[in-house]
């Protein structure tokens, strides 16, 4: 789950002025193409609207503009974190004990790249899923995780 440099460097320079409009940042994706793809997630307690993603997109954009954050042309998204939401930080995945997630990890562990399970716990080293096909859960660590989001189950 580590930010790439730049997204990093997108994360540190909005974080400030999305909380001065009364949102908070859940995080920055930056993908690599020919023209990058800068998305950013918002959040608040009361869910995020289209205008609100349009003022972040308008105030956002001019201050990466203007203070030449980033070197080349890109697109700008601005989106809150939604139902499925793609965690960027150890400690977005500790709220959600008891729910299912889908990770991908970094190198093969036992003899396997990616894993749905429900969230048991958490702590600083990583988390423990425990998987549909398997009796004991498994232990994954957070420096070893590529990708973790939320699965959401309709009922």
């Amino acid at each position: 789950m580590e930010q790439g440099s730049l997204a990093k460097k997108i994360s540190d320079f909005v974080e400030p002025a999305l909380g001065a409009m009364g949102l908070s940042l859940w995080g920055v994706e930056v993908t690599s193409a020919n023209r990058p793809t800068v998305i950013i997630y918002i959040e608040n307690e009361s869910g995020v609207s289209i205008d609100q993603c349009a003022k972040v997109s308008r105030e956002i954009g001019l201050m990466l503009e203007v203070e030449e954050v980033i070197d080349n042309a890109y697109v700008l998204e601005v989106s809150s974190p939604g139902l499925e939401r793609k965690f960027f930080k150890p400690e977005q995945v500790a709220a959600n004990i008891g729910k299912k997630l889908e990770v991908a990890l970094i190198m093969s562990f036992e003899e396997r790249k990616n894993f749905r399970g429900i969230l048991i716990e958490t702590d600083d080293e990583g988390l423990v899923l425990q998987l549909a096909d398997q009796e004991e859960p498994v232990k994954l660590e957070w420096d070893r995780i590529r990708k973790a989001k939320l699965i959401h189950e309709f009922k």
